[in-house]
């Protein structure tokens, strides 16, 4: 089956990065990951943190990441973020979306990861760019510095959400548009055609 897209400025209500004369397709499913993690999280929490984190291609080291890496990289990250709230009485309950793309054919992969936390537990998300960093080196073996990005659409600490803020429709639109740019199907098309147009966190209900 066909991966759904829109062209749409927005969805399930929410402004999507479409670009401005809807150039850009957003595949469906991802965006659903999106909103779907942001009601998830706003049912279970009073604030809420987003944080977008991209990994470059690994041109400063001998191997490339794979998808797998990041599976693995997102684990340790969770624990070392989990680990530091431990002694607070506030649970980061981390979830994500997360998506690789490729520039061209030959080029390696790279990827981009949207992070959702319980803000009463995580206020600053550059603790999830230190944690990624830090598993992405030890992962790669490598010291170099280049390879996580805190995206610019984070403004200073990571986009909030509170749920009691009478802004709270603007606060998830704003959210939900920064994230988008996850769903954009330009750069996937060179992705293996087994691979997940993007993989997120199961949410129990």
């Amino acid at each position: 089956m066909l991966n759904k897209t829109t062209n749409e400025r927005t969805y399930r209500g929410f402004k999507v990065n479409s670009g401005n004369s809807k150039e850009h397709a957003c595949f469906t499913k991802t965006l659903d990951q999106i909103v779907d993690t942001i009601e998830y999280m706003l049912s279970r929490h009073s604030k809420v943190i987003s944080v977008r984190i991209d990994i470059q291609s690994a041109k400063h080291t001998k191997t490339p990441l794979t998808s797998m890496d990041i599976t693995r990289i997102i684990e340790s990250t969770v624990r070392t973020l989990d680990a530091k709230a431990s002694k607070g009485k506030n649970d980061p309950d981390i979830h994500y979306v997360w998506t690789s793309e490729k520039t061209t054919p030959d080029d390696t992969p790279h990827f981009h990861l949207n992070f959702f936390a319980n803000a009463n537990a995580i206020q600053n998300g550059y603790a999830f760019k230190d944690a990624i960093s830090i598993a992405v080196k030890r992962r790669l073996q490598t010291t170099y510095d280049g390879l996580v990005n805190f995206s610019d659409s984070n403004g200073t600490k990571g986009k909030l959400i509170e749920r009691n803020s009478p802004d709270v429709y603007a606060q998830i639109d704003a959210v939900v548009y920064a994230a988008s740019y996850l769903a954009k199907v330009r750069s996937k098309e060179f992705n293996p055609k087994w691979s997940r147009v993007s993989s997120c966190t199961r949410i129990t209900r």
